[in-house]
């Protein structure tokens, strides 16, 4: 078995982890950019596990660009509130 199909399960459980984090700043801490870093998250783990179930680059490529733009408006606004 390849160290990949062994570190996969454990990063999206820590994808998880980081979107129930990102979840919990937005809604009891008030922290808008924690729904943008929380959203980055789910779709990077819905991400990593489509590309383990062998779905098509198209989607995925999709997904990713997604979370990389919520990424990036996750930190726009940690940027404009400092």
């Amino acid at each position: 078995m390849a160290l990949a199909d062994l570190l996969t399960p454990i990063t999206i459980a820590i994808q998880l982890l980081i979107f129930i984090a990102g979840c919990y700043a937005g809604f009891k801490l008030k922290i808008e950019a924690g729904y943008l870093f929380a959203l980055t998250f789910l779709l990077f783990a819905i991400f990593d596990t489509m590309s383990m179930m062998g779905y098509g680059s198209d989607l995925l490529s999709m997904i990713n660009i997604i979370a990389s733009l919520s990424a990036l408006g996750g930190v726009y606004l940690l940027v404009k509130e400092a």
